[in-house]
């Protein structure tokens, strides 16, 4: 019982260690010489292992020589052997071990050695090494099961310790990566504003020029301007993506703020509605666009004052750019203004939206483009949801269909049903990409489930402020809920969503604040929180990762952890389980 006690002494004072200890090769040390004393020894090694480098580097040792800090191949010493085996390994007298590293000195002291693995998720990432002095000592099974208790220690002190390295690094790269970014805007805003300067004066020149030099002038202007936008697009492009590590709002702010240091010019951001996760090629669209009637300002217009806006509305995004400008008849043959307008509407039309210009000479131009958040329109080769309506009640029946009818062409109603024998049949014969279930259905989680089962997804829709309704649909298997007060554009995202496989829960008053008024119990990290409530809304990965500004990969380990923790079984039964019950 005292040796028993002894250990588990030993093992809590090495698990202390890690809590307090953040270096490495003191903390390896320590854990050392808890194992050493059990094992009625005085010296040990350890070393870290990269089997794809075919090498391993000795960490600390205590006792011995080991050549601390030095890096040697596998096919050497007893961590070599370790790896080989892949196992616990000992020897009677060390200097039967190939390839030895100990000093002369120490070898001719050492008896019985014995190693094991330090592993890692299925990896050996480590070797535990113990020496012995003792003639007599031999040892056995019941040391190295004693061993590797400790070697789990010196994994967490090895893990640790390359996380730590590594997100000094990463603050490192973050770090310079800032500052490279900063010394990339500021060149950029010294240069825009010297060019902007010098199309002005060419500009004034031309104006005053005799006819002889005029043509030459508009070369130079056309030459600086080409100069102007080359300078943007190659100092954009020697940084991150416009989009990578930023949202929409923050790159029109970077926008504004090109414009301010180039023209001198009072600039102003709006945002207004709530906002909407936008798909990534759409949000670089709506930047394009912006950026191009920015340009445009700056270049053309001497404008004292840009204005520049963001509508999220229900169905579709707004962006408007305003300027005190000199303004422009639009119908006039300035070829200058009406490569920007043009390209302008070329832009927000590929994404199936609109653009329109005003402009009033002496008073400004206002640009409006709208971008739709689902594209509805675009050629005959897009892809067409079928969808199958179901609830009780034929004027629900039929306000459903009508909704999802006005919502565009990429949806078809291709029936109705009022019961779910009705249902089942038309799936059967129909086979709809998405079924909408009425909240009137009688045994409608009976129905989401047997739907949800045949391989098609669901679509929920629930009373508003029903949170039993929309937890008990959600545990049943359905993709998303949409409350009855949702507006025709609502609906039609949630049948999108399904159809490729989505979640998306209303975020209304039933789910606003409910993650930060109730307890912790699953003990999630404040990441965690965040995109749990997220993933309570609804949003896919790509949408979380956009929000935070994190990586899609990122994103699925911290919805694994939340997953893991909370021990839910997928997406739909965690949103259901933070649900209030009644």
């Amino acid at each position: 019982m005292k040796v028993v006690a002894a250990q588990l002494d030993a093992l809590h004072a090495a698990a202390e260690d890690l809590a307090g200890e953040l270096g490495l090769r003191p903390l390896l040390e320590r854990i050392l010489r808890r194992c050493t004393d059990l094992l009625d020894c005085d010296a040990g090694s350890v070393s870290s292992v990269d089997e794809s480098a075919g090498t391993y580097r000795k960490e600390a040792d205590i006792g011995v020589k080991c050549q601390s800090g030095r890096v040697f191949s596998l096919s050497e010493g007893m961590t070599g052997e370790v790896v080989r085996r892949r196992g616990p390994v000992w020897f009677d007298r060390y200097e039967d071990v190939a390839g030895g590293h100990i000093s002369d000195t120490d070898r001719a002291s050492l008896r019985g050695v014995i190693g094991v693995p330090i592993e890692w998720r299925g990896r050996i990432i480590g070797a535990c090494v113990v020496f012995s002095r003792d003639e007599h000592r031999v040892f056995t099974e019941a040391d190295a099961d004693l061993l590797r208790l400790f070697a789990r220690h010196a994994a967490v002190a090895l893990v640790n310790a390359n996380s730590h390295e590594a997100a000094e690094e990463r603050a490192r790269l973050q770090a310079a990566g800032a500052e490279r970014e900063r010394l990339l805007v500021e060149v950029q805003g010294l240069l825009a504003k010297g060019l902007v300067d010098l199309t002005a004066e060419l500009d004034q020149a031309e104006r005053y020029a005799p006819a002889t030099v005029t043509g030459h002038l508009r070369r130079a202007r056309a030459e600086a301007e080409n100069t102007m936008t080359a300078v943007r697009l190659s100092l954009g492009a020697a940084g991150h993506s416009q989009l990578e590590d930023r949202t929409l709002e923050d790159a029109l702010r970077a926008e504004l703020g090109w414009a301010r240091r180039a023209r001198d010019a009072d600039v102003r951001l709006v945002v207004a509605g709530a906002p909407v996760p936008l798909d990534r090629a759409l949000a670089e669209h709506v930047l394009s666009v912006a950026q191009e009637a920015v340009s445009n300002i700056v270049r053309h217009s001497g404008a004292s004052t840009i204005r520049l806006g963001l509508v999220y509305n229900s169905a579709a995004l707004a962006l408007l750019v305003q300027d005190d400008g000199h303004g422009f008849v639009l119908d006039s043959d300035d070829q200058r203004a009406g490569v920007g307008l043009r390209r302008m509407v070329e832009l927000t039309g590929s994404v199936g939206g609109s653009a329109t210009i005003e402009s009033v000479p002496g008073w400004g131009t206002s640009v409006r483009a709208t971008f739709p958040y689902q594209r509805t329109a675009g050629g005959d080769d897009q892809e067409r949801i079928d969808v199958l309506v179901v609830a009780a009640r034929p004027l629900l029946r039929a306000g459903i269909s009508r909704l999802l009818a006005w919502s565009g062409p990429s949806l078809a109603v291709i029936g109705e049903a009022a019961t779910e024998a009705d249902a089942l049949s038309a799936i059967d014969s129909a086979r709809p990409a998405v079924v909408v279930v009425g909240p009137d259905l009688d045994g409608q989680d009976e129905l989401i489930r047997k739907v949800v089962a045949g391989g098609v997804s669901v679509v929920a829709m629930c009373a508003a402020g029903d949170h039993h309704a929309v937890a008990e649909a959600l545990l049943a298997g359905t993709h998303c809920c949409v409350e009855t007060t949702a507006d025709g554009p609502t609906l039609a995202r949630a049948v999108v969503a399904a159809s490729r496989g989505e979640s998306l829960v209303s975020d209304s008053g039933v789910w606003a604040g409910r993650l930060s008024s109730e307890p912790n119990p699953a003990g999630l990290t404040a990441r965690e929180l965040e995109v749990y409530a997220l993933v309570s809304q609804g949003l896919s990965d790509k949408m979380i990762a956009t929000r935070l500004g994190i990586a899609v990969k990122t994103v699925g380990k911290h919805v694994g952890a939340v997953l893991r923790k909370t021990r839910s079984r997928g997406r739909a039964e965690l949103i259901a389980r933070g649900l209030p019950q009644r």
